[in-house]
């Protein structure tokens, strides 16, 4: 059976697992546990000991002609691997080299880095069932946008794409993570998620290095019985699990020195947000936020953390006895599902190593650090105020920024952006969440920037540094400074709640080009995923005439993948064919499931015993066709390009058509006017390069496998 993304959002997972669905969290719900394990597998806090992700080392390293600037070349390998999370199982994931988090990079500002990123997932997800094409997204760089993970930028299983770095930003914590469209959230929350380290002269010499430099990747999960991730997408609110981990660890416990540590703590939870805080109610000391320094040290006693955000804190364990615990726990925030043990994070036990006392970090702890440049610009400086609502249409369940969503970006063919801010322009942005019930971690890509102030309020102390994610709470109107480039292009905005994400709450700005002027840098098209000739195929049928590298060559392999088509008994797929009426029934029988039915609809040339007969059957009792006024079917014709999208657009419940059809060949009147403009619309066909559509062209075989793949991901 194929798993579409509507199917999943129908079957769900923690559901189907007997694990009860997260509702909407309109105020902070507390329960007991949401994992369906047996008390025996169910990890406890504080058992576990602590560990670091390792680091990456590059493969090469060179220099690139053009500058002269040194540049690193790493690889990593997106895979299927298992963890050692719960104490008697292990857990299925998806990881960056196998692990997670996955390797972390660490490299100074002015090194330029080349980063490979290889596909060898399986075609479809292992218990979701979706296509595992990928998209990585290094949050914190101002990337060109063919390198920034844009959303439907994908590297299919079998291929491989290198991601450039420029890596000229001041010292801070990046993390790099899957972005793939309408799958971010699985993929992030099966384990493609790592951090990502920038140093420079300054934060060198203010900050601890080396072990005392430790990176804090924090998440939650649930798990099935079988020790498997659980993942409920029966609503479009979001996940909150029972186990927090950190760095891939359920509750773990780190031996310190009687010394000051720095920690670079990334929330990677797709939906939970944080409140951390000392069991004994110390302070910690806030010394960089995403973008990297900031300029004023502040000391609190906890901070509000949402997803993606980082924040770099210094901790003194000096003061502390031998043999003394420190834990850090979770005080959380409104709008979560908090459980029994989601109030803790990690341990902290003192020790009495020996101290290395030369090192000028071990007892100090700096007030002034450093003022980028987007914590100095001036608000006066601002050219132009944008205003933007956060919000959920009730009825259609889409997520929106500024009243758009990428199901609108999509369908204007990747032009439709919300702004369109001139190269090294200067605005100001505000958010204003009115969604009722929610919280909205919204990141900007590109750019830092500089909260101005929380509904008329000054920012919290904690958050006045350099930004790229803001938490916007339930009834909040936070205004932003930024500062446009260096890059022109298009960019996302998205909620970092991921399934938020994942249900279309993204949009895009387009910096320092019109709409229709020629895109150098198309995120798409400009630097595009390439065959992996050094890695096995992907573990998929293969058929003799789909060669890789030739159109179509995911998608066709995806139809086998999903059972939809095993090909001809010679082992070919004949691609360039036309697709025949019964194929058709076939094709959109076996992707719906294989459901059954009562056969209402008898047509004179479809028998029983005939080929395709229970099929075709199907489609005629589903509605998806009527079939000709003499009551025949037909079934050996080849079909058209517009009857094809009838059978499509009938398929999806005739849902209601918003944008008309553009093509000169498809206008008012048109039989299938309807059908073609909503499959425009969706983005399921961009017609041809000449602007056409041509309705009465046959589909080839091929063809249809594309628009079945892209029906698949709507």
């Amino acid at each position: 059976m194929t798993i579409s993304r509507r199917q999943v959002l129908l079957i769900g997972g923690l559901g189907a697992l007997g694990v009860g669905a997260v509702s909407l969290p309109l105020r902070s719900v507390n329960a007991i546990v949401a994992s369906a394990l047996d008390p025996a597998d169910r990890p406890r806090p504080f058992q576990t000991d602590f560990v670091q992700a390792p680091f990456l080392a590059p493969y090469d390293t060179g220099i690139d002609p053009v500058d002269g600037a040194p540049v690193n070349y790493y690889s990593v390998t997106e895979m299927v691997s298992t963890a050692n999370i719960l104490p008697r199982l292990t857990t299925p994931i998806l990881g960056y080299n196998g692990i997670f988090p996955g390797p972390t990079i660490s490299l100074d500002q002015g090194t330029k880095a080349v980063l490979r990123v290889r596909n060898q997932m399986p075609l479809l997800h292992p218990s979701e069932g979706y296509l595992l094409a990928s998209s990585v997204h290094l949050h914190g760089s101002a990337s060109l946008p063919q390198f920034d993970g844009y959303a439907n930028d994908v590297t299919n299983p079998g291929f491989a794409k290198d991601y450039r770095y420029p890596n000229f930003q001041p010292a801070r914590t990046l993390w790099y993570h899957d972005h793939a469209v309408h799958f971010t959230a699985q993929n992030v929350y099966s384990g493609l998620a790592a951090q990502y380290h920038m140093h420079d002269p300054v934060e060198r010499a203010l900050l601890p290095q080396g072990q005392f430099d430790v990176a804090l990747t924090i998440s939650d999960a649930s798990f099935a019985q079988s020790g498997a991730l659980g993942y409920d997408a029966n609503d479009h609110s979001g996940l909150w699990g029972d186990v927090i981990l950190v760095n891939g660890k359920p509750w773990p416990v780190m031996k310190v020195q009687k010394r000051v540590y720095r920690f670079r703590i990334l929330n990677a939870c797709i939906s939970r947000s944080l409140r951390p805080t000392l069991s004994n109610g110390d302070p910690v000391t806030v010394v960089a936020t995403d973008g990297g320094l900031v300029p004023v040290a502040q000391t609190v006693a906890s901070w509000r953390h949402a997803g993606a955000e980082r924040y770099e804190v210094l901790i003194d364990f000096r003061k502390y006895s031998t043999g003394q615990r420190v834990e850090l726990r979770n005080l959380s925030n409104e709008n979560n599902v908090n459980f029994a043990d989601t109030g803790k994070i990690m341990a902290f036990d003192v020790v009495d190593d020996a101290v290395d006392t030369t090192d000028p970090t071990w007892n100090t702890i700096p007030t002034q650090l450093a003022a980028s440049e987007s914590m100095s610009i001036r608000e006066d400086a601002a050219t132009n105020v944008r205003n933007f609502r956060v919000n959920r249409n009730d009825l259609t369940g889409v997520w929106t920024i500024g009243d758009n969503s990428w199901e609108e970006v999509v369908a204007s063919g990747f032009k439709k952006a919300i702004a369109n801010p001139a190269l090294d322009a200067v605005e100001i942005w505000q958010f204003e969440n009115n969604s009722g019930g929610w919280f909205h971690p919204i990141h900007l890509h590109l750019v830092d920037f500089r909260i101005l102030d929380r509904n008329g309020r000054p920012p919290f102390p904690y958050e006045r540094g350099p930004k790229d994610v803001v938490y916007v709470g339930e009834g909040e109107t936070v205004r932003l400074l930024m500062k446009f480039g260096p890059h022109r292009g298009r960019y996302m905005i998205h909620c970092h709640n991921l399934p938020h994400e994942d249900h279309s709450m993204m949009v895009q700005f387009r910096v320092g080009m019109a709409e229709d002027a020629v895109d150098v840098n198309d995120p798409v098209k400009a630097a595009p995923a390439q065959w992996d000739g050094i890695a096995p195929a992907p573990p998929v049928p293969v058929f003799h005439d789909v060669q890789f590298g030739s159109q179509f060559v995911a998608e066709i392999n995806w139809l086998a993948a999903a059972g939809i088509t095993t090909g001809f008994p010679d082992g070919t797929f004949h691609p360039n064919e036309p697709v025949h009426r019964n194929a058709m029934a076939a094709f959109l029988y076996r992707f719906s499931g294989k459901p059954s039915f009562t056969n209402t609809v008898f047509f004179s040339d479809n028998r029983p015993g005939g080929l395709f007969y229970r099929e075709i059957s199907w489609l005629a009792a589903r509605g998806i066709t009527t079939g000709f006024p003499d009551g025949t079917f037909r079934p050996f014709e080849s079909i058209n390009r517009d009857a094809m999208a009838a059978f499509l657009y009938r398929l999806a419940g005739k849902p209601p058509v918003t944008k008309p059809s553009e093509f000169p060949d498809v206008r008012p009147g048109h039989q299938f006017f309807t059908e073609v403009s909503w499959l425009a619309s969706t983005g399921i066909t961009t017609g041809f390069p000449d602007g056409t559509f041509k309705p009465q062209d046959k589909v080839s075989r091929a063809a249809m496998a594309a628009f079945l793949f892209r029906f698949n991901n709507l």
